[in-house]
């Protein structure tokens, strides 16, 4: 459930639609409060992604989730920034990464209204050609994939081979059970393999690492 049909009477209006046939570059003003409504509208009136450039991470991400209320889950997404400076030597978490790389994704994949917020620190690095371009592993109970097999793709993903999976970015081999966190997950699942088919996925606890609920039914 959305406010999308909010976004009617501004589309409608005649300043709006003047806006939009003024040649050359627009300037517009509104309150900080409506930005996500405005950003929503600009987005539905384009039919395509648009990109929503704010002062900080906190404000980008109130703009992504504004947009969200109107456009729905489909229609919004954050670009976060790094959390480190290139030349400061800190590697960055496994969840930022993941999150910039989907994001990406959806805008390459992007075929309707869409509105990406970043902070002015993700909108100015450069970022590499090849991001959002490597097919995400898709994972479900009937799926042939050999453990060893999914070892490897993992790796090529830039996971990293545990004993016991802890952090995000992790994975861990055990006979037939592969546990493996995700860097946009909230937990880490569990998958147990008959032969070479996934049997079942549990979602579990990395500190007694315990299973907690069943995944995809």
């Amino acid at each position: 459930m959305t406010m999308e049909k909010l976004l009617d009477a501004l589309l409608e209006s005649d300043r709006f639609q003047a806006l939009l046939a003024r040649p050359g570059i627009r300037l517009a003003r509104a309150e900080t409060p409506g930005h996500p409504y405005v950003l929503a509208a600009l987005a539905r009136a384009v039919d395509g992604p648009i990109l929503a450039v704010a002062a900080g991470p906190r404000e980008a991400d109130r703009l992504a989730r504004g947009a969200e209320a109107f456009l729905g889950t489909t229609g919004a997404a954050l670009f976060p920034a790094w959390e480190a400076l290139p030349l400061e030597g800190i590697s960055p978490t496994p969840a930022v990464a993941a999150r910039r790389e989907a994001t990406v994704r959806r805008l390459r994949r992007a075929t309707g209204p869409l509105v990406v917020a970043a902070p002015v620190a993700a909108a100015i690095q450069r970022l590499g050609p090849w991001l959002g371009l490597r097919r995400p592993i898709e994972l479900s109970a009937g799926v042939e994939m050999a453990p060893d097999e999914l070892a490897e793709r993992l790796v090529g993903l830039g996971y990293v081979r545990e004993d016991l999976v802890q952090h995000r970015g992790e994975f861990a081999v055990r006979g037939f059970i592969v546990d493996v966190f995700p860097g946009d997950a909230a937990h880490p699942a569990r998958l147990e393999f008959a032969g070479d088919e996934i049997e079942r996925l549990r979602a579990f606890s990395p500190a007694t690492q315990t299973s907690i609920s069943p995944i995809g039914g």
